[in-house]
């Protein structure tokens, strides 16, 4: 008997490779672009990267410039994060995180700039960039859970899940129909909200985030393409 191809390649790759490009604001103001892409280099195995790049004005005052990538297989119906990267200079902060999952061990490596620690590879724990490969998975299968956990820096957060409901968004992409995902932690004053697009494979077309009521950031979906390039 054949196998079912179609079956095995939702497996493989239970989002279709894309590349995202967002405008980024700050406080209702332009900062510049944001780029998300996805990709699987070989079966089973993909590998995302998320850039912002802020634009001239902002560029001459402070970088405001993160760059993330993430590696990891599908396996067992799972997003499985291997590595994961992040350079971020926000004018104030400035980060350089590293985190290397090793399941035969059931530990991952975490260095936040200086800091380093050894943490428990619990079933679940992802890494942030990741995070958005599940949760895209997790919706199209309808099995969005009431939490996420991931490792921020050094440590394991829980994240709480709120399914908001659907909604409709007018973008650059024209009229969506969106499911709204809000994140927070239980113990946190910051709320991180997602409209997933149902027609994108619940790709993010929209993100904000606030802090103690007022959003402080915003990512608006400007384009997508299946077969990208890299910007």
């Amino acid at each position: 008997m054949l196998p079912n191809l179609s079956t095995q390649a939702a497996v493989e790759r239970p989002v279709a490779p894309f590349q995202a490009r967002y405008e980024l604001y700050g406080v209702g103001l332009p900062l510049g672009e944001a780029f998300m892409v996805l990709d699987y280099p070989e079966p089973n195995h993909y590998a995302m990267r998320f850039e912002v790049r802020p634009n001239r004005l902002v560029g001459l005052l402070t970088s405001n410039q993160v760059q993330e990538q993430a590696s990891g297989e599908i396996h067992n119906g799972q997003v499985q994060s291997t590595q994961y990267a992040q350079q971020a200079d926000t004018g104030g902060e400035t980060r350089d995180i590293q985190l290397r999952f090793n399941r035969s061990t059931g530990q991952v490596e975490a260095r936040n700039n200086a800091e380093q620690a050894t943490l428990p590879l619990s079933p679940g724990v992802t890494d942030p960039l990741s995070l958005h490969l599940a949760v895209m998975w997790d919706l199209e299968r309808d099995q969005l859970p009431e939490q996420y956990a991931l490792i921020d820096g050094t440590r394991i957060r829980t994240y709480q899940i709120r399914n908001e409901g659907e909604e409709t968004l007018k973008t650059a992409l024209g009229e969506l129909h969106t499911m709204r995902v809000s994140q927070a932690q239980s113990s946190g004053s910051r709320i991180t909200t997602f409209w997933f697009a149902t027609d994108l494979q619940y790709l993010p077309v929209r993100i904000t985030r606030q802090k103690k009521g007022r959003e402080d950031l915003r990512l608006e979906i400007r384009s997508v393409e299946r077969k990208f390039t890299t910007p």
